[in-house]
């Protein structure tokens, strides 16, 4: 390679669990990057305070069951593939790098065309329709778990592990709970969970991620720390939790995981999530709780706040079933591929 910087588009968006595989590889990797991202979507303050150039494109969700929107996001995807044709013929990018979402759909379509090299990245163990559209236009295909390679055309897999950012943990330790529905929030999951937060008050601190439309869900009670929205800190806060208990996006497990800390994952009812929280469960990595049980997730908290061992035997092995160096070996994908 020249000494000049290379050039990378990252494309995701709508949800921050796209997005923050990509600012992990952009944190260690240096080029000169442009993030294609979407309008509503919670990524853009993020990007833009990492010091990312970031254009918005018009992007649609392609149902799999009938909805007359269906056909308004139709248009709205070939808008966004005629202005992804555009930006990467302007930006002249290397490579383009994505984790998923319907936003990065008609740019990795553009980038075929334009025969620009694209590494679509596969977190939940569940494949998304986003990704099942991409996979076909990619060079190569990343995947986290050894039991996703099937997924896909063998020869285009990679098994990288799942790229998580630098881990800046706060050596003052005291004991707190960390709740989060992720970047957006969760009403539902709030409203589930709000009861169970007086008795974890007893041992911890509860610091509370509600979401911006979400605020009115808050709590008056001493100990008790609610938060719109994250922008930075998030890892600091996951560094002093004793328990976290979230939603069952990828990333964000992934980030508990490098962290090594209990985690009781209550999914989205009838999602991809509940792949990703089953499997985990399954290795007694994370505790999973369908919303709506209210006394099995009473039960997990009380022994999960009385036991220490329970909390570390989870940590760790949820710690153990990530392939570690994920973001070393995406850069020497990136380095073959350029």
């Amino acid at each position: 390679m020249s000494d000049k910087k290379p050039k990378i588009i990252l494309a995701g968006g709508g949800t921050l669990g796209s997005v923050s595989p990509l600012l992990a590889i952009a944190s260690k990797y240096e080029a000169e990057y442009l993030f294609v991202g979407s309008h509503n979507g919670p990524e853009k303050k993020i990007i833009e305070d990492k010091g990312i150039n970031f254009v918005v494109i018009k992007s649609g969700k392609l149902r799999r069951y009938f909805d007359w929107q269906n056909f308004a996001d139709i248009i709205k995807i070939k808008w966004g593939f005629f202005q992804s044709l555009k930006i990467i013929s302007k930006f002249k990018p290397d490579i383009i790098l994505t984790a998923g979402s319907f936003v990065a759909v008609p740019v990795v379509w553009a980038a075929w065309l334009l025969r620009v090299p694209v590494v679509v990245h596969q977190q939940d163990i569940q494949v998304g329709l986003a990704n099942k559209l991409m996979a076909p236009f990619a060079k190569k295909i990343t995947v986290t778990f050894k039991e996703q390679v099937a997924d896909f055309k063998h020869s285009k897999v990679i098994i990288t592990g799942n790229p998580v950012r630098s881990m800046q943990i706060e050596e003052t330790y005291k004991p707190i709970v960390v709740i989060t529905g992720g970047g957006l929030g969760a009403r539902h999951l709030n409203d589930f969970i709000n009861p169970f937060i007086p008795k974890l008050l007893e041992k911890y601190e509860v610091h509370h991620v509600l979401g911006d439309k979400n605020w009115e869900q808050r709590l008056d009670l001493e100990g008790y720390y609610p938060y719109k929205f994250i922008k930075r800190g998030m890892l600091n806060m996951l560094s002093q939790a004793d328990i976290v208990i979230s939603r069952a996006g990828m990333s964000l497990i992934t980030e508990v995981a490098a962290l090594k800390k209990a985690l009781v994952l209550i999914p989205i009812p009838d999602s991809h999530q509940e792949r990703n929280a089953a499997f985990f469960a399954k290795k007694n990595a994370a505790i999973m709780v369908r919303q709506g049980s209210d006394k099995i997730l009473g039960r997990y908290l009380d022994k999960l706040v009385e036991s220490d061992i329970l909390r570390t035997g989870l940590a760790n092995n949820l710690h153990q079933a990530f392939p570690k160096y994920a973001v070393k070996d995406y850069i020497i994908l990136i380095n073959k591929l350029i």
